[in-house]
C-alpha cells in the first residue's frame, strides 16, 4: 500500500511541472498578448512568471520538506558524508557557473521591465530576440542547468527515504519531459542551427547523454 505523504509528494511535484510548464509555452504567451496586450507581454509576463515560480516552487518545497518518510531506502556510510557534502558544494557552483551562461536580466525579467521603464529599446519586437547559446558549457552538452539542479539534489542529503525517490524522480522525468518540448520550440525558433547543434552534443553527458 501506497503511502498517503508518497502521494501528496508525487501530487504537489506534479501540479508544480504542470502549470510551470503550462505558464511557459507559447501558446499561453499568445493568449496573454490577446487578453492584456503585446506591451504586458513581452515587458511585465517574464518578470511575473519568474516570481510566480520562485513562489510556487518554495511552497511546494517547504510543504514536502514537513511530509515524514517512513521507510529509509539507503542510507550514505558515515564515511562518505563529507565527500558528499563537498560533492553537493561542487553541484552548486556547477550551477551557479550555468545561470551565468544567461543573460539574468533577461532570464528573471528584469531586463525587460528595465527596457520599458527606460523606453530603451525603440523596437519592442526586438526585446525577446536571442542567439542560439553554443558556447562554454553548452559547447559540450545542451542542458547543464538540468544537470546541475539533479546533481544538488541528489547530493543534498546523506539519507535516501521514500519522499526523496519520490522528489527524484518527479524532477527526472519533468527534466526530461520538459527538456524535450523545449527542445521542439528551440528548433522552430533557430531551425536547422539548433538541429545541428543537437547532433554536435549531448544533451546532459558529454559522449553518453
Amino acid at each position: 500500500m501506497i503511502e498517503t505523504n508518497v502521494i501528496i509528494c508525487a501530487t504537489l511535484w506534479a501540479v508544480f511541472g504542470f502549470q510551470h510548464s503550462l505558464l511557459a509555452r507559447p501558446s499561453t504567451k499568445i493568449l496573454i498578448n490577446k487578453i492584456f496586450g503585446f506591451t504586458f507581454e513581452t515587458y511585465f509576463y517574464p518578470i511575473l512568471y519568474f516570481i510566480s515560480q520562485c513562489i510556487v516552487f518554495l511552497v511546494i518545497y517547504d510543504i514536502i520538506r514537513h511530509l515524514k518518510p517512513t521507510i529509509i531506502i539507503f542510507e550514505i556510510p558515515k564515511e562518505w558524508v563529507h565527500f558528499i557534502y563537498w560533492f553537493n558544494q561542487i553541484a552548486n557552483v556547477f550551477l551557479i557557473i550555468t545561470v551565468f551562461h544567461f543573460d539574468i536580466g533577461k532570464f528573471t525579467g528584469i531586463s525587460q521591465l528595465i527596457k520599458f521603464f527606460s523606453r530603451s529599446e525603440k523596437n519592442p519586437k526586438q526585446v525577446n530576440q536571442t542567439h542560439l547559446n553554443s558556447r562554454y558549457l553548452y559547447k559540450y552538452i545542451r542542458h547543464p542547468m538540468y544537470l546541475g539542479v539533479i546533481l544538488i539534489f541528489v547530493s543534498s542529503t546523506s539519507i535516501y527515504t521514500d519522499l526523496f525517490f519520490v522528489s527524484l524522480i518527479s524532477i527526472v522525468v519533468y527534466i526530461e519531459i520538459g527538456s524535450h518540448f523545449e527542445e521542439k520550440s528551440l528548433i522552430k525558433k533557430f531551425g536547422s542551427q539548433y538541429v545541428d547543434y543537437q547532433k554536435q552534443t549531448k544533451r546532459y553527458i558529454p559522449g553518453i547523454r
